[in-house]
């Protein structure tokens, strides 16, 4: 009963991590025919999967200046990259990221981009773990932005 909790508290920690704080995984974009459907540059779901990539690349460098600045106006006018880093910057903990899909709401100017992450939890001993997350985007000043609180 013991190990059992551990392992689940060790569980409901990793996905504290890739929820909560800054995890900068390591890997690639989905492969998938869903995620192909929407490619294109010219439309907004490749947009969102491009600039999520490169904002994902930055966290995985710890580059919190790069990271910030896929952040919108309206974000940075509020608060500043050193709140930024200190909520959304850190060490990567992902073994690998995938883009599962992205669903867009062109009245809206709102996507939203879900992630798979690959995690090992530390109790899980190699064990991998999937944990998935969203990412929101919104159109501002006619670029796409990753959307924090």
């Amino acid at each position: 009963m013991t190990q059992h909790r551990l392992t689940l508290t060790a569980l409901a920690f990793v996905a504290a991590l890739v929820g909560c704080t800054a995890t900068a995984p390591v890997g690639s974009t989905a492969s998938t025919a869903s995620v192909q459907d929407n490619a294109s540059a010219n439309t907004p779901q490749g947009q969102i999967r491009q600039r999520s990539t490169e904002f994902w690349q930055a966290r995985q460098r710890n580059d919190v200046a790069a990271a910030y600045s896929y952040t919108s106006p309206s974000y940075r006018k509020v608060h500043d990259q050193e709140f930024f880093r200190v909520h959304y910057a850190g060490i990567p903990v992902v073994a690998a990221r995938e883009i599962v899909d992205v669903q867009c709401d062109d009245a809206l100017q709102r996507c939203i981009l879900q992630n798979k992450y690959m995690v090992s939890p530390p109790m899980m001993g190699g064990g991998m773990v999937p944990v998935y997350d969203k990412e929101i985007w919104l159109q501002e000043d006619g670029q796409w932005w990753i959307f924090r609180e």
